[in-house]
């Protein structure tokens, strides 16, 4: 009797020892934006001053101000346009620059022309560097 004690007890400890079976999880991809959830953050709207200030220094950068009127003109870099992101038009004004060219957009802080950079993106423009704000370029 001992011996059938024992070894219902060792079955028993063998049993509760073993690991429950693994399963693995697929990772699927990040959904597609669709009209009820909106599109992932453009990698062109994350601010890099000093890139924007490298590509400030060579020929052929198109220089964006997304500010208002009044602010850009209180003091702009030269040559920027001006082109207020929170314009009506803004998308359509932005349709109508090249999207092969190199753009560098800049605001007050950066938060307008992270807005901006992402709306270009969304256009096709994969040239576009956040600049930040205007202080911090100057």
């Amino acid at each position: 009797m001992k011996k059938y004690a024992f070894l219902l007890v060792a079955g028993l400890a063998t049993a509760c020892n073993q690991s429950a079976p693994q399963t693995t999880t697929a990772i699927s991809p990040a959904p597609a934006a669709t009209a009820d959830a909106p599109a992932q953050l453009a990698p062109t709207a994350t601010i890099n001053t000093p890139r924007a200030k490298e590509l400030l220094k060579q020929p052929g950068t198109q220089v964006l101000d997304v500010r208002t009127s009044p602010e850009y003109m209180l003091g702009h870099l030269q040559p920027a346009q001006n082109l207020n992101v929170n314009d009506d038009n803004f998308a359509q004004q932005v349709a109508k620059l090249d999207t092969s060219k190199t753009y560098v957009v800049y605001c007050r802080s950066g938060k307008r022309s992270s807005k901006a950079a992402d709306i270009m993106y969304q256009k096709g423009f994969r040239h576009v560097v956040n600049g930040g704000g205007y202080d911090d370029l100057k």
